[in-house]
């Protein structure tokens, strides 16, 4: 049976980081079936140790030498115990075209001389919730200067636009490896093989679900909704955000988010702007559909009938009250933590001067006693 290196490249936003989780929480359970999911000591900023294909992204330009031959040793090793190996980082779809090309050529060489196939996991999620699910996400992180970036200009973005564009950047993958090492699955729960994104990986690289895989306990990948996203982008933008301050803020948000959603239940887009948004991405669609599924509608196109948001909305004012509340109440348990820690540390304080201010009361009375 010839070695497989799966590449699960993403797309952002399509339940990676559950993957991710999942591949290494059943680590012992892959092994026994020939399948190994590494992880690596390389570190990039704002890049979680899950996404271990991120040093192929970043240092395949120097293939034969420093952390991408040292990385890909390890994976050549690999094959001598392992049948399959599984790499994945989200970033991978979305990197500039130039870095891609750069990988995929340093993995076609390293395929070829380490005797193994090479096959591309991709999820598709449908364009406007992609978009919508993507600025959500760079408005909570507060990653950069495009933090905060008005959603009116963010749905203009080429970048944003072309990486959108799935059978162009699928055709480029089929140049590369061949139609049938490519596995495109749409990021839809009700067509997830078995119910669930883990089920639906498993089938990707040749597994079934089973009792012996365990999942654990989700957690939610709390999202700013109502106008909790819009107070997060202006405090974004404020002179002298730091890392610390955007984290103090989010947090008071994402406190009272899910009110704010449910009061406010509203949509990026309203009905009419995105189905003209789906239609610009119709024709590359149809391709996919029909290139690697059998044709019609290659998404889901139904829409929650659900209000637009509007800066000037009636709850924004409640809103602001309320994160003012969050942010007071957070100062305040900070401090009452603070308290804490400083009565334990004077209780600690004094157990420790106790006894040696009873030896030297001692020992001044003493030598008191002795000189009368």
């Amino acid at each position: 049976m010839k070695k497989t290196l799966y590449v699960h490249v993403g797309t952002t936003k399509t339940g990676t980081t559950a993957i991710q989780s999942f591949c290494i929480d059943n680590e012992e359970v892959l092994h026994q079936k020939g399948y190994c999911y590494p992880l690596f000591p390389y570190r990039y900023k704002d890049v979680s140790e899950r996404r271990n294909a991120r040093f192929m992204l970043e240092e395949a330009g120097n293939r034969q030498e420093g952390i991408y031959r040292e990385g890909m040793d390890q994976i050549h090793a690999l094959f001598q115990e392992y049948d399959n190996v599984i790499v994945s980082d989200e970033g991978i779809w979305s990197a500039p075209y130039e870095q891609r090309i750069t990988m995929w050529r340093a993995l076609k060489a390293e395929a070829k001389e380490g005797g193994f196939k090479i096959k591309i996991i991709v999820y598709l999620r449908r364009q406007d919730t992609y978009l919508i699910s993507g600025w959500n996400q760079m408005v909570k992180s507060g990653l950069g200067g495009s933090a905060a970036t008005p959603w009116k200009d963010y749905i203009e973005d080429l970048v944003n636009i072309n990486k959108m564009k799935y059978a162009t950047h699928l055709k480029k993958l089929v140049t590369f490896f061949g139609k049938k090492n490519l596995i495109v699955r749409r990021f839809e729960p009700k067509r997830f093989v078995g119910g669930t994104i883990y089920a639906d990986f498993l089938q990707a690289v040749g597994l079934e679900m089973t009792d012996e895989y365990k999942i654990a306990q989700s957690m939610r990948n709390t999202r700013l909704a109502g106008n909790t996203h819009e107070i997060q982008r202006v405090l974004n933008g404020m002179p002298g955000m730091d890392a610390a301050y955007h984290s103090f803020f989010r947090q008071a948000l994402l406190s009272y988010a899910d009110q704010s959603g449910e009061i406010y239940p509203c949509e990026m887009f309203s009905k009419e702007e995105a189905e003209a948004f789906m239609d610009r991405y119709r024709e590359e669609n149809r391709e996919v559909a029909e290139e690697f599924f059998e044709g019609g509608e290659l998404f889901d196109l139904s829409w929650k009938d659900i209000p637009k948001w509007e800066k000037d909305n009636p709850y924004m004012q409640d809103d602001l009250i309320r994160f003012v509340g969050a942010c007071c109440m957070k100062l305040i348990e900070e401090n009452r933590a603070l308290r804490v820690r400083v009565g334990n540390l004077e209780k600690a304080n004094g157990i420790v001067r106790h006894p040696v201010y009873t030896i030297i009361k001692r020992t001044a009375a003493k030598a008191k006693g002795n000189k009368a």
